[in-house]
């Protein structure tokens, strides 16, 4: 695990997948995805923070030949549910049930899975034979950044 002051994450193959909606993103909130390229499941909206991290996520399963996850109703549920957590709590941790890559610290999308890129373990989700993904991003009341990563 790499840990600095500012930036943080942990990789867990486990974490309970609970199916409750939690309202994360106040500004911007959520839409269906309208990307064509991201794929989602019947119910599921996504912020465009949310979108950014799983085209990002996609983009590098692409550029190892893999097939793009598609957004998964349950999964993200689960990944808003842990990071609102763990922004609540100040608590970067994990509990169990989906393979899972969470972060703390980064400013964007785009940071936070370049940080999982350079991790062998964050890696190795990413980039396992996963088909369904989950994503959130939660900010603390002092303005920290959490992020969230379910696979299934």
């Amino acid at each position: 695990m790499r840990a600095s002051r500012s930036r943080r994450f942990h990789r867990s193959p486990v974490l309970p997948l609970l199916c409750v909606a939690v309202g994360l993103f106040a500004a911007g909130g959520t839409a269906p995805a309208k990307d064509p390229q991201l794929s989602t499941t019947a119910g599921v909206s996504l912020s465009s923070t949310e979108s950014g991290v799983i085209a990002r996520t996609n983009d590098a399963r692409a550029r190892a030949g893999l097939a793009p996850l598609a957004a998964d109703a349950a999964l993200m549920n689960g990944s808003r549910r842990q990071a609102s957590w763990m922004a609540r709590n100040r608590n970067l941790s994990h509990g169990q049930g989906v393979t899972e890559n969470i972060g703390m610290g980064q400013t964007s999308a785009s940071e936070a899975v370049s940080d999982w890129m350079r991790s062998d373990g964050h890696r190795a989700n990413i980039l396992g034979s996963h088909t369904r993904i989950g994503v959130a991003m939660a900010r603390a009341a002092d303005g920290t950044v959490y992020w969230c990563q379910q696979f299934r």
